[in-house]
C-alpha cells in the first residue's frame, strides 16, 4: 500500500518539510510501530499549504520512502487531496487524515494484535469515523487545529527570528490564540459523557466495592516501624492498594506523593489497577471519604474518583490491639503504622512519628453507603475516559505548538490549562514518548519545559531563558456573538443540532415566503411515468438485494434508483465521469456502470465497511470501469461530467451540487434528511441570492428544514412537511440557475417510493 503525503526536502537534502496532518500520519506510523506503507512524499506545487513542521530525513530510516512531483502520481490518486492511500487491488483511494489513521490502525493492528491498537478507536470503534460536517471532534482534528495552529506556529518562528536578527520591537507583540485551542481546553473542563452511563457506574462501583472489602479484610503479612505520615488529630489518613507482587519498598519509593497518579508507574501493566483513597475527618459527626481510582490499559489509563460526605458517628474501626472498638471520631487516640497486606499497603504522610502496631482500617460500612451516583468520571482524554485516536492527533498539534515556543508552557499555562495538563498526562505514558523519540522529537526539553511550566513560578524560571517572551503577549480572539456561539457545533462524534422549530416559528418563516411570493415549482421527470428497469434481464450482483438491502425495502429502493437512472441516461454521453456522491453500498453507482459500461464511474463514500460491501459486488460483476474513493466530499478534487447522489443526508446534499456546479457539471441528485441541514465552513444558508434578497435568515431556512422532514405519509403535517420541502429544494435550483444551470425540480416516480422523494435534475447549457 502506497501512502501519499505531502512534503518536500530541504534544499541540502538532510531534512523534511511537511504540514501537520503529513506529520501526524508520520507519529502514528511509529506508534504503531509499523513499515507495512510506502511513504511517498508529494510537493505542494501550489504553494497554498503550510509546511510548519520539519524533521531530519534519517528519522525515516526503516520504512519505505521516496519522493516524486504531483505530475508522476497516478492519476486516480489525483482525484483527492494528500494525505492518501492507494490500494490498486481493490481500486480503492482512500484520502484525509482521520480516513488514513483508522485505516493504518486497522491494518496495524491485524497484524500485530499484542499492541491492541484497535482500542484506539474507543467506543464502538467510531473515533473520528464522521466527516467534519457533522462531528465537532472530526471538525477539530481535520480543519479547524491544523489551519489555526499552522498559522500559530509561523508567526511565532517569524517573530523569533525577527528577535534572533536583532529587529527592534517597540513594545509588546501580540499574538492571537487559536481560538480552536481555547475551545478544547473549555471542553476539557466540562464533565465527560459515558455512553449508558448508569449501567457502567453500577459496574464501576461493584468492582469498587468488591476491592476495597478485599483490602479492609486482607490478613497483615508484614509490620515495620517506619516514619511516615502522623495520622494524629484531623490529619488525613491515605489507603493505596497496589497487587501483591509489589513489594512495600515500591510502594514507599513514591515519596512524598502518595496521591500521585499511577500513569507515572512504570510497574502497571494493562489492566492492572491502583486506588488512592484518601480518609479525612472533618467534624466529630461528619467525614469525608475520597476515591482515586487508576486502571492502566493498553493505551493510557481509565480513572474514576469518588468524592463523598458521611456521618460516621457509629461507623467503627477494626484497627486491632490500639484501636478496636474505637469510632472514627477517636481516631486522634491511635496510633498507626505501616501495613502490607496481601492486597496492598496502608500508609500516611508525615515523617515526624513512627507507626508502633499493626492497623487496618475497616472501611466497609463506608463502602457500603456507596450508590452508583458517587462515581465520577475524570475528564482524562479529549473524547471521555479512555484514549484515542483523537488523543494522539491533538498531541502532535500541541507538541509542534510548544516546540515553536521553545517548549515554554507557562507562557500559555493562564490560557490554556486545561489542555496543558491534559499534554503533561499524555506525556507521562511510555508508548507516547517512545512514538515521539522514534519521530525525532525533542521529548526530554517536552517534559522539562512542561514541569517548568505548570509550577507556580514558571514563568519566573523561564524569563531568563527566553528574554523575548516579555515582548510576546498572547491574547483571545474577540468573543463571538450569542447568536453565533449557538451555531457553533459542540465537540462530540456527533454533534447534536441546537435549533428545534416550534409551531409559530414554521408558521413566522412560512409567511415570509408568501409576502416575498417565493413558491416552488414542480416539473416532471424526463422520461415521465416510463422510468422502469427491467432487473430480471440484468446479473443478479447488480440487484440492490445484493447489498443487503432488507427484503422489505427492496422494491421501493428499486423504484429509487429507477428514477435516477433514468435521468442519468437522458443527460449522459459516451466516454463521461459518472461520480456517485454518498454512495453507501454503491447500489445507484453499480447498475451506472453496468448499463454504461462505456463511462467511467466514481463512488465517493466516507464509510470503510459501505465501500467494502460494493467491493465485493465489483468484483463478482468483473466490472473494470469503477473506481472508489473513501473520503469525505471535500477531499475530492477529480474532473467529472456527471455528479449522482440517493438521500445525501442533510448539508451533504448542498456539498454534492456545489462540486457539480464548480466542475460545470449536471446532476441528478434526490436530498434527504433536511432537518440536519446546518452552516459549514464550507457553506451557508440560503443559498440563493433570491431567497436573501426576500430576507430569509439562517434560522428561517433551519426552520423550514426541520418542518420539511414532516413528510411521513398520512399524517396532519404532511402537507405542510411537502411544502418546506419543495421550498429548500427551490433554494438549490435557484442557487443553479444563478449560475447558469438549467434545472428541473419534479418527484420520484411512484411517489410513495419514499417519503423525500423530491428529484432535482440540471444541466448547464452547453450540454
Amino acid at each position: 500500500m502506497t501512502l501519499y503525503l505531502q512534503g518536500c526536502l530541504t534544499e541540502d537534502g538532510e531534512s523534511i518539510l511537511c504540514p501537520l496532518s503529513s506529520s501526524v500520519i508520520l507519529f502514528f506510523i511509529r506508534y504503531c510501530q509499523t513499515n507495512q506503507f510506502e511513504l511517498v512524499f508529494v510537493p505542494d506545487s501550489a504553494g497554498s499549504i503550510n509546511m510548519c513542521c520539519s524533521f531530519q530525513r534519517n528519522i525515516l530510516s526503516g520504512l519505505s520512502v521516496r519522493f516524486t512531483p504531483w505530475t508522476e502520481v497516478p492519476s486516480v490518486v489525483r482525484n483527492v487531496l494528500p494525505p492518501s492511500l492507494h490500494q490498486p487491488e481493490l481500486s480503492l483511494v482512500r484520502s484525509g487524515m482521520c480516513v488514513l489513521l483508522r485505516h493504518i490502525i486497522r491494518e496495524s493492528d491485524t497484524f500485530s494484535p499484542d499492541l491492541h491498537l484497535i482500542d484506539l478507536l474507543g467506543f464502538r470503534q467510531g473515533s473520528m469515523r464522521m466527516c467534519s460536517e457533522v462531528s465537532g471532534f472530526t471538525k477539530l482534528c481535520e480543519v479547524e487545529l491544523p489551519d489555526s495552529v499552522s498559522q500559530f506556529v509561523s508567526t511565532l518562528r517569524t517573530l523569533f527570528l525577527e528577535k534572533a536578527d536583532g529587529g527592534e520591537s517597540s513594545g509588546s507583540r501580540q499574538v492571537i490564540l487559536p481560538s480552536a485551542l481555547i475551545k478544547l481546553d473549555d471542553h476539557f473542563r466540562k464533565n465527560c459523557r459515558v455512553h449508558n452511563d448508569n449501567k457502567r457506574r453500577r459496574e464501576e462501583l461493584s468492582k469498587l466495592k468488591n476491592y476495597l472489602r478485599k483490602v479492609s479484610s486482607s490478613k497483615v503479612t508484614n509490620a515495620t516501624n517506619i516514619p511516615l505520615y502522623n495520622i494524629a488529630g484531623r490529619d488525613p489518613m491515605f489507603i493505596e492498594t497496589c497487587e501483591e507482587q509489589l513489594s512495600l519498598q515500591k510502594c514507599l519509593s513514591l515519596e512524598d506523593s502518595c496521591c500521585k497518579s499511577s500513569e507515572h508507574s512504570t510497574d502497571l501493566c494493562p489492566n492492572e489497577e491502583s486506588f488512592n483513597i484518601r480518609l479525612d475527618v472533618l467534624s466529630q459527626t461528619d467525614s469525608w471519604l475520597q476515591i482515586d481510582h487508576v486502571t492502566q490499559l493498553h493505551h493510557g489509563i481509565h480513572r474514576l474518583k469518588v468524592d463523598k460526605h458521611f456521618d460516621v458517628s457509629s461507623v467503627r474501626l477494626n484497627a486491632g490491639n490500639d484501636g478496636a472498638g474505637k469510632t472514627i471520631q477517636d481516631w486522634q487516640k491511635v496510633e498507626f503504622t505501616t501495613v502490607m497486606t496481601a492486597s496492598g499497603c496502608l500508609k500516611g504522610s508525615n515523617r515526624n512519628s513512627t507507626f508502633n502496631a499493626a492497623v487496618l482500617t475497616d472501611i466497609s460500612e463506608l463502602v457500603d453507603q456507596l450508590t452508583h451516583l458517587d462515581i465520577q468520571y475524570e475528564h482524562t482524554y479529549s473524547e471521555g475516559v479512555e484514549m484515542t485516536l483523537a488523543d494522539l492527533i491533538l498531541y502532535v498539534y500541541t507538541y509542534h505548538l510548544l516546540e515553536a515556543l521553545h517548549f515554554r508552557s507557562a507562557l500559555l499555562v493562564d490560557h490554556i490549562p486545561s489542555v496543558l495538563h491534559w499534554v503533561d498526562h499524555m506525556t507521562s505514558l511510555a508508548t507516547v514518548v517512545k512514538a515521539g523519540q522514534r519521530s525525532g522529537w525533542d521529548m526530554e526539553r517536552l517534559l522539562v519545559g512542561l514541569g517548568t511550566g505548570l509550577t507556580k513560578d514558571g514563568t519566573d524560571k523561564i524569563s531568563g531563558c527566553l528574554n523575548h517572551s516579555r515582548e510576546i503577549v498572547f491574547v483571545k480572539e474577540p468573543e463571538l456573538p450569542q447568536d453565533a456561539e449557538e451555531d457553533e457545533m459542540e465537540l462530540s462524534r456527533c454533534a447534536r443540532m441546537k435549533h428545534k422549530a416550534l409551531k409559530p416559528d414554521v408558521t413566522e418563516a412560512l409567511q415570509k415566503f408568501e409576502l416575498a411570493n417565493l413558491r416552488p415549482v414542480i416539473g416532471s421527470h424526463p422520461c415521465g411515468a416510463d422510468v422502469g428497469i427491467t432487473w430480471d434481464h440484468l446479473p443478479a450482483g447488480v440487484h440492490p438485494r445484493e447489498g443487503d438491502v432488507p427484503k422489505s425495502r427492496t422494491e421501493r429502493k428499486c423504484q429509487q434508483l429507477e428514477n435516477l437512472v433514468t435521468a442519468v441516461q437522458t443527460l449522459y454521453t459516451p466516454g463521461d465521469v459518472l461520480v456517485d456522491f454518498c454512495s453507501g453500498g454503491g447500489h445507484l453507482g453499480i447498475i451506472l456502470a453496468y448499463l454504461l459500461p462505456d463511462c467511467q464511474v466514481y463512488l465517493v463514500e466516507n464509510k470503510e465497511e459501505s465501500l467494502l460491501k460494493a467491493c465485493s459486488r465489483l468484483h463478482a460483476l468483473a466490472l473494470t470501469n469503477v473506481t472508489m474513493y473513501q473520503c469525505n466530499l471535500d477531499y475530492f478534487i477529480g474532473t467529472f461530467d456527471v455528479g449522482v447522489c440517493l438521500h445525501a443526508c442533510g448539508s451533504a446534499t448542498d456539498m454534492v451540487l456545489q462540486l457539480c456546479l464548480d466542475c460545470q457539471a449536471s446532476f441528478v441528485i434526490c436530498p434527504c434528511c433536511y432537518g440536519s441541514i446546518q452552516k459549514t465552513h464550507l457553506l451557508s444558508y440560503p443559498q440563493s441570492q433570491q431567497f436573501v434578497d426576500a430576507g430569509i435568515s439562517y434560522k428561517d431556512f433551519l426552520t423550514l428544514g426541520h418542518a420539511a422532514d414532516q413528510t411521513e405519509f398520512n399524517i396532519a403535517l404532511e402537507a405542510q412537511g411537502r411544502l418546506c420541502m419543495n421550498l429548500v429544494d427551490t433554494d438549490r435550483a435557484e442557487h443553479a440557475r444563478e449560475v447558469g444551470y438549467l434545472v428541473t425540480l419534479c418527484m420520484l416516480t411512484p411517489p410513495a417510493c419514499s417519503p423525500k422523494n423530491n428529484l432535482l435534475l440540471g444541466t448547464t447549457r452547453q450540454r
